[in-house]
């Protein structure tokens, strides 16, 4: 009769240890996702910060280049420009046409891709995609890296005297 007693006993604790393991991974899952979408939006906002600077500066002579047809949004001369403030602004490392924020070895987030411009009668939108690539890891080791395509817009509106 005992030993059944304490086998219970031990069935108990076991029950028990279960729980607090299941609970803790699914804090530990919360706390990831938390910083995930921290780590989402600040880039995304970072982004349009610098973008919207660019333009407030840039963009009477981004219109006027669109407008008199020269070539210079084609042949990258003003993504070289942006890149070059994004890099200083934010603090990242320039690798080619990419810009990434290195957390010790990881990858955190990348700007690729060219910046791009429409002009609609007065209005200049000018576009920055990027990619945000947050390494997914787990006992020191990288799995994975999840990636996260973004978008951000400043838009000029020229007004007329």
């Amino acid at each position: 009769m005992l030993k059944i007693l304490r086998n219970k006993a031990g069935m108990a604790h076991v029950k028990t240890a279960v729980i607090i393991i299941i609970i803790s991974m699914l804090f530990s899952i919360m706390l990831s996702y938390a910083f995930l979408m921290s780590t989402v939006s600040r880039a995304r906002d970072d982004t349009q910060r610098v973008l919207d600077g660019f333009v407030i500066e840039k963009s009477i002579e981004i219109y006027g280049s669109i407008k008199n047809g020269h070539k210079q949004m084609v042949q990258g001369t003003y993504t070289t420009e942006f890149m070059t403030r994004l890099v200083s602004e934010l603090g990242l490392t320039r690798a080619g046409n990419a810009a990434y924020h290195a957390s010790g070895d990881n990858l955190i987030f990348r700007y690729d891709k060219p910046l791009t411009a429409n002009l609609h009668s007065d209005t200049l939108s000018l576009t920055m995609e990027f990619e945000i690539a947050i390494p997914i890891s787990f006992a020191g080791q990288n799995l994975f890296e999840m990636k996260i395509p973004m978008r951000t817009e400043s838009i000029f509106v020229l007004k007329g005297n």
